[in-house]
């Protein structure tokens, strides 16, 4: 049956609604649903569906043959989207959709079914079958015919399919996960394990492969590899692994190593090669996969000659293939074979059958069976089934007691949790010693894994005595294992006060028996060896604390509580009474019911149902059977794991292991007396918690029902034993894996345990209520809170006034929204998508007719819209996402006069190609000839819709080995990008041609998706407060009243749930982040919020908190409290307590663990954008960049990783650390916010400069986990606040990453899926190349301009309030920016030369230095630049031997400046700042720049050293503090630092009147950090005595980069600066192109180094007039080619002509003089020249004769006629081995000679031989008319290469007057070196500079500007 895309989409809707269905109703499919379910076959051949399908107009995105599946998708989409609880789990469906489409090849039921059959006709009818990867579930179908009761367990990783798997299979153990996540507890244990197995490159995390064999950790990073060595865990020995893969498992050479290991616990069955068209039918797909079947043999021993053929590869018509089925063709299912390609392109043997999925069904049936018969161990398979462990443990009965066992079945088939309440445990402890037999019985020593000596040692106090060497000495155990089986008998513990036993004493240990009665038997602490056995979990850190005694002191205290406990209950059965109905009550109650019988209490202290009247035998007995370990007999809770404490059905404590989602075992622990009963009511305790802080976290809702239960264990617990964390039980609590969390329970106050917030409160989601406010602002505020809007019935009720004078009171402020029939905030309504928001209320006017305050509120809308940005205004970028691809085919099938058709995959961020028919713009004109293959229009054309460029190389010679040595192809690559720069500019004026129709309908829609939005104006004016107290700020800080700009801050942020505050340094950031934070915790918008700032901020931060509110909770992190051994309760006080506000620093906050789940959703969907990104390179071939190709395998793998230790700590999660998502944190308030925006990103510019590390740093990636947290949990963006004066620190494509963290879902509505798409709008990626020193071309990339940068400026500014100290109106003193020039010193002459000398040729012995390796000469540039840094600060710090100081050098200069302030300055103690990144000071390490100008201004000026002072001194916080006081205070007056420890966090600004910069930092954002740590408030000095102004004074060397980079720094942040306050004078910026990554281009640096900033605007010129030359060159070369290929053309083309002409009057000729017979066959008149008969056949036997005979010497020579046309033979000699041989050749002439089969005669047969000629002339017509079809394809080519070969290079003009402005240039500067005059101004009237004048601030500054506006505008 034929692939119908229609129909099977149909039948996917149907069954995923039907899915919902049942999910909804919580019911068993009926059989016509379960009809419909079956029909469901995935989307594997339906990619269209992740194509925009929200509404009618993403139908443009669709491509012409997917139109017909459009609507259905659409239905698709909104099924889903219907039946998802929230964005988050929808997008989990769509991602399953997705997933579906990659790997949905669904085994047809024919085949499954054929398997199955064969195993049963063959005796296998499995008990226990595995499907690790079940699909629709076709092999559990086939297999649960044949065996309908088997226990099946099917894996089905896509969330739609498992659970439609789920609603098919109900009773069986379906698994929505990946099989990876199988438990121990299941491995070697199934019968059949059968599956079709998905494939491909895709690694999977498993800890049993990540470690150890290293051949198993290689076959995990393919997923079909893994799955087969997984598949084989799982099976017992004996037992059989089917599985339908790949054929990569058997052909690559890369699974050799999974083959072997395969065979070396396996014997292989069958392996079979299925047909590519076996799945054609469910996924339109064609792909070869192969059966290959295993029966696990877990004794084999060595392979077999046929094992080691089987992992084997050969090579087979030169590709590579399994040689196992090479040598066994038979075992391939096709009925043809052929050469072609994989779905990847790649060279393969492709099978077929025509016999379709039954014919394959037929030939596999015969295949298996076949090899069943010959390779099943049927005897293996049988005996292994009778032998297999199964999970419950092993049963031994003591042999001596005939008493019949009693059961307790009622007990253990309770299905409920039983809780014990505190009544129940009034028991009984006689301290009666436990007697052992040779069964295993489970104890503490178990547990931990005691030795036999270990257990003696323990018994007897002492410690184990040492072996020689040091290592303990080892003895034979005791008693043996849980798990194995006794072989001696045991030692006997002594039963106190009964006869002893004989004990049977070991050897080696003679002095146990001697020693034994002196310890105390129920002293358990005293029996473990803390040295020699480290606890698990961290259990028992304190267990030898208590002295012996101290112990047996507090037993003695409970004996005698329970001795007379014991008197008061004289008769023999305990009535069950209780207070608190719980369900252990109920469930006991049953119990007594059902079997009529009265509780007792036996002697070993536990609850019976029979009186104790055993014998002592049956105690013994039961008492061993009760310490087996069994299956948990309770259902499981999730909070269990391994480790956790728990008690059985019995009561009886033990612990959990082997926990899976269906069980796990319990393994009883051998406690008696207080510590079982502590065991009892902690296990009570600890559930009551768990489930009341589940409860509450998930439905945000009091349990106050459970929490009282939490209250009555909790009291009980301490009332009988203690604190929880008192030492006693500690060490009990701290034995189970939770035991972390319930010891937080407790908190300390005041040096007393008190409860913590849960006990009385939730503390997982806010729970107080407003009930009164005191304005409508806050009675909207709390409406807002509680109910998502604007409730007027609410409102009334907290301000008792009416709805009326609510409305009075807010006009303005809500507006009445019919689209939702309620009011909205003003702030919500009008903001955002307005135009949108404003068409459909007017469509609901039309259709309900009018309303007064519909009016209103369409009137505010359409007053807010923005101003339209017009066709003429707005820049193209060719390859933006948002314009449909149509637009693009249209232009491009223009530009290449054919049809072109283009498609965008959104999910893969990635534009495909396709051409009817291919012409010479294509071959030819849009084509680049590389050195290894050519680049037609085609590949050019993706490569410009991309914005990249082709990575081509070339060879310039042969290395030893014979192998190209590859360099990249700069000239290529030049071509190639002019070429793609033609594609791309010529859209625009494409464009521009349009009519005006076009025009406006494109405008439009960029209107409506970037011109649409509007920024709320938040006021925030009304807000009052009301526990800020301001008298408290005012002492301390001077604080009289809150800024306007921070009240509209705070209130912004209240409205919007977070956003930016990009407030300048110095404007209140801090008190805005407090009070933001409290206000939005005393009003419910946040529940728990949380701030971040730097470590050395962070605790003025908390004490500006707690002055402003001085009776807040808030938990400030100290040092002290993230010391390890204190984190973990840190993080559980968060968890348990309701504090309003949590203060922590960044590096504290990268501490806190995340949601490993969370982690590993965001990780693995960046690993799969990497992977799909991997695909798109894989499926382009040779048309990719390999360094791109290797950066994303490397950071494929850096993510595979990750993700391994993110599921291993999930699988191995037995700690109690708290998690982030745990703590219930609700809002993020982060300072600083710049320090994290090193964040991860995919992009394919791997060229480009200035994007940073693509991979990103872990501390970004944590906040971006836990500000996902934070959206998940509220369904909206945002989530977070972010607080920076610098929040764009260095370049505009930070942005990107700033709407990353918080704006993801806007991103997404904006078709925006990566940087590369928001790139494609926003930026423009210029390409320089120039020519270096040895006269190659240089290539460099970079997004330097930014276009629509008023829309990217309104997307930011939407959410972020932007102030200046200006617009605050901050009281701050002016900067005053002085330059202070420095003329080089003779040194510095000297070394600028060699810098000069050393960009030149690259020779680094120049400067002194070992010469450049391989890698560093790549990094040239940077080397010189860093060099030229260090040179101008000090020449000392090129090497402080070699140098000396100098009195004109930046030390010198600066100290002398720095003397002059504090002189004249002294009486008001006037402070200064010395800012340097370089030379910093650093003890005991050498010379320093810091030291050196310190020892100037003591030695030389007199300045007291205690008056100077470095920040790096500080250690720690409190010494940095008294440096900032001093500061303050006068005592010290010079203060040095770099800009990451002075720039930030340093408020030492009282007494600042000057800041020096002895070097330039390379982003704006730390300049201005820097000069914020004296132009700020508080600055009095300066407002006082220096008029309003701090001197920044900037040292620059002469001929140095100083000036230069200064001077860039400035232009970019003027325009951060506009884009941030929306002050653009253009919609295009240029950033530069400088950064510290690359350092400085070639010529721009020689220019700087001159000192002539005239010789950088010539290097300029001159890279530009090069460029431009290159590119004429190419222009010439190719239009040259067109002139040569028009010829050649012309000349084929004539010549084809003539040949019609001649072949023409050849034929008409032949058909003229021809005659037939009477049935019109042509008659065959052949006569041969002295040859008289005309019998054809003698003719035919002449002719054979004269083919073997003849030798013409190379001549034609005639031997006949036909119809007049003479037949001629000519003789060919050629060389065969050596030997001369003769080739004759027969034609018949006319114009042209004609041959029939190439001039020779049928040997064989007389007849045929004479009839050749007839042929040939008869062949003539056929001739003709490939001519004439080649002649019209030429003939469409030629007018082609006409216009091709008369094109006129465009730019031309341009590169004349280029030439002729350097040429001015020239003689300008040739000016400059006749000699100056005395005037101070040379002939080039550029002003000569003194030290301290300002003018070349703006000369230099002026100058690059200008440069800029030449090259930008």
């Amino acid at each position: 049956m034929a692939f119908n895309r229609k129909a099977k989409l149909r039948d996917n809707i149907e069954a995923i609604r039907t899915v919902f269905t049942l999910d909804r109703e919580q019911r068993t499919p009926t059989p016509e649903e379960r009809a419909v379910l079956e029909k469901y076959c995935g989307f594997g051949g339906l990619k269209c569906i992740l194509n925009p399908a929200k509404d009618l107009t993403d139908a443009v995105h669709w491509a012409k043959s997917d139109l017909d599946l459009f609507a259905p998708t659409v239905e698709l989409h909104k099924l889903i989207r219907e039946n998802s609880k929230d964005d988050t789990e929808y997008k989990r469906y769509v991602d399953s959709l997705k997933a579906s489409i990659l790997t949905a090849f669904y085994t047809p039921k024919e085949i499954t079914d054929v398997l199955a059959e064969v195993l049963h006709s063959h005796g296998i009818q499995p008990k226990i079958l595995l499907e690790p990867s079940a699909g629709r579930g076709a092999f559990v179908d086939s297999l649960v015919k044949h065996n309908p009761d088997a226990d099946i367990m099917a894996f089905e990783k896509d969330l739609l399919t498992g659970k439609l798997l789920k609603h098919l299979y109900p009773d069986k153990k379906v698994r929505i996960e990946g099989f990876e996540k199988i438990e121990k507890p299941f491995l070697n244990r199934f019968d059949v394990a059968m599956s079709n197995i998905p494939f491909g490159d895709i690694a999977v995390f498993d800890p049993a492969f990540a470690f150890g064999n290293p051949l198993r950790k290689q076959s995990a990073k393919h997923i079909h590899n893994y799955f087969f060595l997984k598949g084989l865990d799982a099976v017992r020995d004996g037992g059989i692994v089917a599985f339908i893969t790949s054929q990569g498992v058997l052909n690559s050479e890369a699974s050799s190593s999974t083959r072997f290991m395969m065979m070396k616990q396996a014997d292989l069955v069958s392996a079979i090669r299925l047909p590519n068209n076996l799945f054609v039918n469910e996924a339109n797909t064609e792909v070869g996969s192969d059966l290959i079947i295993l029966q696990k043999n877990e004794r084999k021993e060595q392979l077999s000659e046929e094992d080691k053929i089987f992992t084997q590869t050969t090579v087979q018509d030169g590709i590579g293939i399994s040689r196992y089925l090479s040598e066994h063709p038979e075992r391939i299912v096709h009925t043809s074979r052929k050469v072609d390609t994989d779905p990847y392109g790649k060279p393969a043997l492709v099978y077929h059958h025509e016999g379709g999925v039954s014919g394959i069904a037929d030939d596999l049936r015969n295949m298996l069976g076949e090899d069943f018969r010959n390779r099943l161990d049927m005897e293996r398979y049988v005996s292994a089934t009778v032998q297999v462990v199964k999970s419950e443990p092993i049963k031994v009965e003591s042999p001596k007691v005939d008493t019949p066992k009693v059961t307790q079945q009622p007990v253990v088939e309770q299905p409920k949790p039983i809780e014990k309440p505190a009544e129940e445990k009034k028991v009984i402890d006689t301290d009666t010693g436990v007697i052992s037999s040779n069964a295993p019985v489970m104890s503490l020593y178990d547990l931990f894994n005691f030795t036999a000596e270990e257990r003696r040692a323990a018994e007897t106090g002492q410690k184990i005595k040492s072996a020689k060497g040091g290592k303990k000495g080892k003895s034979k155990p005791i008693q043996p294992s849980l798990f194995d089986m006794p072989a001696v008998p045991k030692e006997e513990p002594k039963k106190v006060e009964e006869v002893k036993p004989p004990v049977q004493e070991p050897k080696e240990a003679p002095k146990a028996e001697a020693t034994s009665s002196t310890v105390d038997p129920d002293d358990i602490y005293a029996t473990i060896n803390w040295e020699d056995n480290p606890p698990i979990n961290g259990f028992y850190e304190m267990m030898m604390d208590l002295t012996p005694e101290q112990r047996k002191e507090l037993r003695a205290k409970a004996q005698a509580r329970w001795e007379a406990e014991k008197k008061q209950m004289e008769a023999p059965a305990v009535e069950m009474k209780t207070e608190v109905p719980t369900e252990v009550e109920k469930v006991t109650e049953e119990v007594t019911q059902s079997v009529e019988t009265p509780v007792a209490v036996s002697s070993d202290g536990t609850l019976s149902l029979f009186p104790d009247t055993e014998s002592e035998e049956e105690k013994i007995r039961k008492k061993e059977e009760l310490m087996q370990p069994r299956g948990f007999d309770r259902p499981l809770e999730p909070h269990h794991r391994d480790g956790s404490l728990v008690v059985d059905t019995l009561y009886n404590p033990g612990y959990l292991k082997d926990v899976t989602t269906y069980g796990a075992m319990f393994h009883p622990l051998d406690l008696s007396g207080v510590q079982r009963e502590k065991a009892q009511l902690y296990v009570s305790l600890r559930d009551a918690y768990e489930r009341l802080y589940t409860y509450e976290m998930e439905n945000h809702e009091a349990n106050d029902p459970q929490r009282g239960y939490l209250n009555k264990y909790y009291d009980e617990f301490v009332a009988r034993y203690g604190n929880l964390n008192s030492r006693q039980n500690v060490k009990l609590i701290m034995m189970d894996a939770t035991g972390r969390d319930i010891l937080s329970l407790e908190r300390s106050e005041e040096g007393k345990f008190v409860k913590a917030d849960i006990f009385e409160r939730p503390v997982a989601f806010a729970v107080d209520a407003v009930t009164h406010v005191d304005t409508p602002e806050e009675a909207l505020s709390a409406s807002l809170n509680k109910y998502g809007g604007v409730n007027l019935d609410y409102m009334r009720s907290l301000t008792d006034g009416t709805e009326e004078e609510l409305l009075t009171a807010l006009s303005g402020r809500i507006y009445y929204n019919p689209l939702v029939q309620n009011y909205e905030i003003a702030d919500r309504f009008i903001a955002g998508n307005v135009i949108e928001k404003a068409e459909r209320i007017e469509r609901w006017m039309q259709e309900n007719g009018e309303d007064e305050r519909v009016k209103v509120s369409l009137a505010a809308l359409k007053e807010a819209e923005p101003q339209k940005i017009t066709f003429e205004e707005l820049d193209f970028n060719f390859g933006e996402r948002w314009i449909p691809t149509g637009v693009y085919a249209a232009y491009m099938s223009k530009l290449y006069d054919t049809d072109i058709n283009i498609a965008y995959s959104e999910s893969l961020d990635e534009y495909s190609v396709k051409c009817g028919h291919k012409n010479m713009k294509i071959w030819k004109e849009f084509a680049v000839q590389g050195y290894y293959r050519s680049y037609d229009g085609m590949n050019l054309l993706k490569h410009a819709l991309h914005n990249t460029c082709p990575d081509m190389m070339k060879s310039i010679g042969k290395d030893e080995n014979g192998n190209d040595i590859k360099v990249r192809d700069a000239e290529g690559i030049q071509l190639a990008n002019s070429k793609i720069d033609e594609i791309r500019t010529g859209f625009s004026e494409w464009l521009e041609e349009q009519p005006q129709s076009f025009k406006d309908t494109l405008t439009d829609m960029y209107n409506r998706k970037f011109n649409c939005f509007v920024r709320p104006k938040y006021d925030g004016s009304h807000q009052t407060f009301p526990d800020l107290d301001l008298k408290a700020l005012s002492s301390r800080y001077g604080v009289k009243s809150i800024y306007p700009s921070q009240k509209d801050c705070v209130w912004m942020l209240k409205q919007n749930g977070g956003g930016i505050c990009d407030h300048e340094v110095g404007t209140g950031k801090t008190l805005i982040m407090c009070m933001a934070a409290h206000e939005m915790k005393r009003l419910g918008l946040a529940h728990k919020p949380m701030i971040i700032g730097l470590k050395a901020n962070v605790a003025e931060i908390a004490a500006t908190y707690q002055t402003a509110y001085p009776n807040a909770r808030i938990l400030y992190a100290s040092e002290k409290d993230f010391s390890t051994e204190n984190r973990v309760r840190f993080f559980n006080n968060i968890k348990n307590n309701d504090y309003d506000c949590v203060i922590m620093s960044h590096d504290q906050f990268g501490k806190i663990p995340q949601s490993p789940e969370l982690q590993q959703r965001i990780l693995q969907a960046e690993l799969d954008t990497v992977e799909e990104n991997l695909e798109v390179l894989r499926s382009q071939g040779k048309d990719i960049s390999r360094a791109m190709l290797k950066g994303l395998e490397k950071r494929k793998f850096n993510l595979e990783v990750k993700l391994e230790k993110i599921a291993y700590t999930i699988k191995n999660r037995t700690d109690d650390v708290v998690d982030f998502r745990q703590m219930g944190i609700d809002h993020l308030f982060v300072d600083e916010s710049h320090q994290f925006k090193n964040l991860m990103f995919n992009t394919r510019h791997d060229r480009v400069a200035g994007l940073g590390n693509s991979e990103g740093s872990q501390k970004a990636l944590n906040m971006l986990f836990a500000i996902r947290t934070i959206q998940e949990r509220t369904g909206k963006d945002l989530g977070a606040t972010f607080l920076s004066g610098t929040t764009i620190s260095n370049s505009l494509t930070e942005l990107y990453l700033l709407f990353k963290y918080l704006r993801p879902k806007e991103l997404e509505r904006q078709d925006i899926r990566c940087f590369d798409a928001w790139a494609a709008i926003f930026a423009k990626k210029t390409t320089d190349f120039e020519f270096n020193v040895t006269n190659n071309i240089v290539q460099k990339e970079r997004f330097r301009y930014f276009i629509k940068v008023p829309e990217l400026a309104a997307f930011y500014n939407e959410i972020t309030d932007y102030r200046t100290a200006e617009d605050v109106g901050v009281d701050r003193p002016k900067k005053n920016e002085i330059l202070h020039h420095i003329p080089p010193t003779p040194e510095q002459e000297d070394f600028i030369k060699k810098l000069m000398e050393f960009a030149k040729t690259g020779n680094a012995t120049i400067l002194g230095r070992l010469p450049l390796s391989e890698t560093e000469e790549k990094a040239k540039m940077l080397i010189a630049t860093d060099y030229a840094r260090k040179m101008a600060l000090d020449m000392r710090m090129i090497d402080e031997n070699k140098y000396e100081d100098h009195p004109d050098n930046k030390a010198s200069h600066c100290a002398k400046v720095i003397a002059e302030y504090y002189n004249k300055y002294d009486a008001q103690k006037g402070t200064q700042f010395v800012f340097s990144d370089l030379g910093t000071y650093q003890p005991g390490n050498g010379w320093n720049v810091y030291s050196e100008i310190k020892r100037k201004l003591t030695e030389d000026y007199g300045i007291p050293a205690s008056e100077i002072r470095f920040i790096q001194e500080c250690k720690n916080e409190k010494a940095r503090k008294a440096v900032i006081a001093a500061m303050n205070e006068g005592s010290v007056r010079v203060l040095f630092g770099s800009t990451s420890m002075l720039g930030t966090g340093v408020n030492a600004q009282k007494r600042c009147v000057a800041i020096h910069h002895l070097d330039t930092p390379w982003r704006p954002s730390d300049l201005a950090q820097r000069d914020g740590r004296g132009v700020r408030a508080g600055n009095e000095i300066a407002k006082h005595f220096a008029g309003d102004n701090v001197d920044v004074v900037i040292y620059a060397v002469e001929k140095s980069l100083d000036s230069y980079k200064f001077n860039l720094l400035h232009c970019k942040q003027t325009f951060i600066t506009q884009l941030k306050s929306g002050a653009m004078g253009a919609r295009t910026i240029d950033e530069g192109a400088m950064d510290e990554k690359s350092g400085m281009n070639f010529s721009e640096y020689m220019a700087i180094l001159s000192g002539n900033t005239d010789l950088l605007e010539k290097a300029k010129l001159e890279k530009r007039i090069a460029s431009l030359e290159g590119e004429r060159k190419s222009f010439n070369k190719g239009k040259a080619n067109a002139e040569f290929t028009l010829n050649e053309r012309q000349k084929e083309f004539n010549n084809n002509q003539a040949i019609i002409d001649g072949m023409t009057e050849d034929y008409n000729k032949f058909l003229a003089v021809a005659k037939t017979d009477k049935d019109g066959n042509r008659l065959n008149l052949i006569k041969l020249d002295d040859f008289p008969s005309v019998d054809e056949k003698a003719i035919g036997k002449k002719l054979q004769e004269i083919a073997k005979n003849a030798t013409t010497g190379g001549l034609y020579v005639r031997v006949g006629k036909l119809y007049g046309f003479p037949i001629k033979v000519i003789s060919e000699t050629s060389l065969a081995s050596g030997l001369a041989t003769i080739d004759n050749r027969f034609v018949i002439e006319g114009h042209y000679k004609y041959t029939f089969n190439n001039g020779h005669l049928a040997m064989a047969d007389p007849k045929a031989a004479a009839t050749n000629f007839l042929n040939a002339l008869e062949k003539i017509p056929g001739i003709i008319s490939q001519r004439k079809e080649k002649n019209e394809a030429l003939a469409k080519d030629i007018p082609q290469l006409q216009e091709l070969a008369g094109k006129v290079w465009k730019k031309e003009d341009e590169l004349k007057q280029l030439k002729s402005e350097l040429s001015a240039l020239d003689r300008k500067i040739q000016l400059t070196l006749l000699p100056k005059d005395q005037s101070g101004v040379n002939d080039n009237n550029v002003p000569k500079y003194k030290d301290g004048k300002t003018k070349i601030i703006k000369t230099v500054h002026l100058e690059y500007k200008q440069s800029i506006k030449r090259s930008s505008f």
